[in-house]
């Protein structure tokens, strides 16, 4: 990447504030169940690092921006992958209503958006325009259908497992959680896609 701020680093520091947005959401649910957050929230950035909220060019390392925006990627999926184990083991929140936390997010920001119609390749790039899957030279996602009603691609990595076996979860929570992000933002668009995932990593959007 390039040792000036462009256009991608703007791109990729947005998903990690959405990531940190979704952590926020999660905990905020958590105190309303009546579960003090405040003890998790500080083992986890002791574990991980804590969050950035400012603008990018007052947070960032401008020596190593490259290297800044992938430890921030790091401690943001590790924070969300811990912090959320934490509060399902503890009963503090449940699976479907996390996963609600992540539609209703996803469904504001389409709703912001105000698109209502496109191409399957359109809502595949949107999508990954706000979930973090890397870096962009990790290139994990790879089409191998793309049509008028369709787009395929599989996931040739798993980025994310890492982060909740590190925090003794299940990925599949954080799929399920990702899943239901993803129909929401697809729901919102009112242009009948949906979005289907198998065990084996193969994603689709299409026309229903």
């Amino acid at each position: 990447m390039s040792a000036f701020l462009g256009k991608i680093h703007y791109w990729l520091y947005d998903k990690i504030k959405l990531h940190e947005k979704l952590i926020e959401n999660v905990t905020a649910l958590a105190e309303r169940n009546g579960y003090n957050c405040e003890a998790l929230l500080s083992e986890s950035y002791l574990k991980y690092g804590f969050p950035v909220t400012g603008l990018l060019e007052n947070e960032v390392d401008h020596r190593n921006i490259h290297g800044w925006l992938q430890q921030k990627i790091i401690s943001v999926e590790s924070r969300l992958a811990y912090v959320t184990t934490k509060l399902l083991k503890n009963n503090a929140v449940k699976k479907e209503d996390v996963a609600d936390i992540f539609y209703k997010n996803a469904a504001n920001i389409m709703k912001e958006l105000g698109i209502n119609e496109g191409m399957p390749q359109d809502f595949f790039n949107l999508t990954f325009d706000y979930m973090l899957e890397g870096m962009p030279c990790d290139r994990v996602n790879e089409v191998t259908e793309s049509s008028e009603t369709t787009i395929v691609w599989e996931t040739t990595k798993d980025l994310h497992k890492d982060y909740w076996e590190e925090a003794q979860g299940d990925i599949n929570d954080f799929y399920y959680f990702r899943d239901s992000w993803i129909n929401g933002f697809l729901s919102a668009s009112g242009t009948g896609y949906k979005y289907t995932r198998t065990d084996n990593g193969i994603n689709t959007i299409k026309k229903v």
